[in-house]
């Protein structure tokens, strides 16, 4: 099944600031086909939250990518890339 991908704006200003690190943005850009060639795989964790029950994490390094699957519009939303010793509290 085919996916779009959408990214919210935390997204775009987390590329924003960290646009002079090329390894980085190219390994976040990988892992952004795995998940839109197989976003339930076993390598994407579900999160166990109140706000977003239905929310996958990937890991990316020191980073996660947190995402939720959309199967009626057939979208990926890319909700945040956070550092992995900050809180999920937003989620």
């Amino acid at each position: 099944m085919k996916y779009r991908l959408f990214e919210h704006d935390r997204v775009k200003k987390f590329f924003k600031k960290h646009k002079n690190d090329k390894t980085l943005l190219l390994r976040i850009t990988k892992k952004y086909y795995e998940i839109l060639n197989n976003p339930y795989s076993k390598e994407f964790i579900e999160l166990n939250s109140v706000k977003c029950p239905k929310c996958h994490r990937a890991r990316v390094g020191n980073y996660r990518i947190i995402f939720f699957v959309s199967e009626k519009r057939h979208q990926i939303e890319i909700i945040d890339i956070i550092h992995r010793k900050n809180n999920y509290d937003l989620f």
